[in-house]
C-alpha cells in the first residue's frame, strides 16, 4: 500500500548591493562548525554535475532536522531506524544543542540590522484530515518558528496557489511559483523554509565597462567573461593542505561573508573537494590572515535546480524514502494511519555576483507520500573553476554553496 505523500519546500534568496567603506572586524568563528552534513551533500551534487552549481545546504538540513523531529519514538519502545540514519547524517546527537542551535540562528534573523535584511521563514501545509501532533506543533513553533497551516489537496489548484502565495510573500516577490498542481498529486503535506537576505559589499568594487578576459574552464578551451577587480586589504590563505586559495569578502554588518576556494593551477575542484572536511576546512579557514590581496573575480549568474532525493540517499538518508519510514508526529488523522513517507526533494536556485554584490535565491521541495597579516600584495585571479559558500559567521553557518566551471552572466 502506497503511504500518503508530503511535499517540503524550502527557498533562499540573497541580495548585495553597493556600500560605503568601513572596516572588517572578523575574527574566526571559534566554535565547532556544523558543517558536515553540508560538505558531504555539496560533493556528492557536485560530483554528478560539470555545469555551475549554487545550493543552500541550510535550507536543506533545516528541513531534514523538522522531519527528523516527526521520528520522536517516544509514544513507541524502541529508536526507529528512521530516527538513527537521520540522526547520524545531519549530526544530531544532542537534540537540545541542535535546539538550542536553531533557535539562536533564527532569532537572530529575526532582530532589525541597520546594515542589512535577513528573514528566515518555514511552514507546513498539511492536508485537512491531517492532525499534526500539538507537541510536534510545539517544538516546531518553539525551536525553528516553523507555523503549520490547512490546506485541501483534494483540490490542487487552490493547494499550489495558496502555498505560491506565501513563497512570494517571504520572498518579496522574488520566487512566484514553486509549486504546481501536477506537483501536489498524492501529497498530504508540504513543508518549505523561506530564507531571504538583502545585505551590502563592505568594501564594493568599482565599475569598468567592459573588462573582459578569458576564463579557462573545464571545457578544455577559454572562453570570455566579464571581471571586477580591486586592491584591498582582505582574509586571505594560501593551503597547501586544500592545494587552494582562499579569499573572504564581507558583507556589512559583521555577520555574513562570501568566501572564494580557487584551486591552485595545478589541482581541480575534484582534487580539493577530495581533501575538505570538516576539520580541514575549520582550520583553512583559522588560518586566514589579512592581507593586502588584488582580487579578480567574474561576474556570473546561476539558475539551477536539481532533484536531490539521490544525493541525500548515497550520503545515507534512505529510511524516509520508504515504505519503512517513521514519522509518527506527522501522521496522525483519518487515512494517514502512520503511513507518511518523503517521495522526492527537489531545489531551485539562483545567484548573481556583479560589482555591486550578490543576488541569491533557492527553493527546496521535499515531498512525502503515504509511505519526508600580510606578506605583501596577493594575487588571486578566479580565472579558472572555483567553489564559493556564504556564511553566517556568527554561528559558523553555510547559507549558500556552489561551484563556477564557466561563469555566465
Amino acid at each position: 500500500m502506497n503511504k500518503l505523500s508530503i511535499v517540503i519546500l524550502c527557498f533562499v534568496a540573497l541580495l548585495v548591493i553597493d556600500a560605503s567603506a568601513q572596516l572588517d572586524t572578523h575574527g574566526p568563528y571559534q566554535g565547532k562548525r556544523q558543517n558536515e552534513f553540508d560538505l558531504n551533500f555539496l560533493k556528492e551534487i557536485f560530483k554528478n554535475q560539470n555545469s555551475n552549481v549554487v545550493l543552500s545546504p541550510f535550507s536543506v538540513k533545516i528541513l531534514l532536522t523538522l522531519i527528523y523531529e516527526a521520528s520522536d519514538t517516544s509514544l513507541g519502545s524502541s529508536v526507529s531506524n528512521t530516527k538513527r540514519e537521520l540522526s547520524t547524517v545531519i549530526q544530531n546527537d544532542n537534540i537540545e544543542q541542535t535546539r538550542s542551535y536553531y533557535k539562536q540562528l533564527l532569532e537572530s534573523a529575526q532582530q532589525d540590522h541597520k546594515d542589512f535584511d535577513l528573514n528566515i521563514a518555514t511552514n507546513f501545509f498539511v492536508d485537512d484530515f491531517i492532525e499534526v501532533f500539538n507537541k510536534y506543533q510545539q517544538i516546531a513553533s518553539t525551536h525553528y518558528h516553523a507555523m503549520v497551516d490547512q490546506v485541501s489537496y483534494s483540490n490542487p489548484s487552490q493547494a499550489a496557489a495558496t502555498i505560491n502565495n506565501w513563497v512570494s510573500q517571504h520572498t518579496f516577490g522574488r520566487l512566484r511559483e514553486i509549486v504546481t498542481p501536477d506537483n501536489l498529486e498524492g501529497a498530504v503535506i508540504t513543508l518549505i523554509n523561506v530564507i531571504y537576505f538583502k545585505g551590502l559589499w563592505t568594501f564594493p568594487f568599482p565599475e569598468v565597462a567592459n573588462n573582459v578576459k578569458p576564463f579557462y574552464g573545464s571545457r578544455g578551451k577559454p572562453t570570455s567573461a566579464q571581471y571586477m577587480e580591486q586592491n584591498g586589504h582582505f582574509y586571505y590563505d594560501n593551503s597547501a593542505e586544500l592545494g587552494a586559495q582562499i579569499l573572504r569578502l564581507p558583507y556589512r554588518g559583521d555577520k555574513l561573508a562570501m568566501y572564494f576556494i580557487l584551486p591552485n593551477p595545478d589541482s581541480s575542484i575534484k582534487q580539493v573537494l577530495d581533501r575538505i572536511n570538516s576539520e580541514s576546512l575549520h582550520l583553512a579557514l583559522w588560518y586566514m590572515e589579512e592581507n593586502e590581496v588584488n582580487v579578480t573575480i567574474p561576474k556570473f549568474k546561476i539558475d539551477f535546480s536539481e532533484q536531490l532525493s539521490e544525493p541525500l540517499q548515497q550520503i545515507g538518508i534512505r529510511e524516509i524514502f520508504s515504505q519503512n519510514a517513521s514519522l509518527p508526529l506527522l501522521s496522525r488523522g483519518r487515512g494517514a494511519r502512520n503511513e507518511v513517507r518523503v517521495s522526492r526533494i527537489f531545489q531551485k536556485a539562483g545567484i548573481t555576483i556583479n560589482e555591486l554584490g550578490s543576488e541569491a535565491y533557492a527553493a527546496t521541495e521535499i515531498q512525502l507520500i503515504n509511505k519526508f597579516g600580510g606578506n605583501g600584495v596577493q594575487i588571486f585571479t578566479a580565472n579558472r573553476p572555483f567553489i564559493f559558500f556564504i556564511e553566517d559567521e556568527t554561528l559558523g553557518t553555510m547559507l549558500f554553496a556552489g561551484k563556477i566551471e564557466e561563469p555566465t552572466f
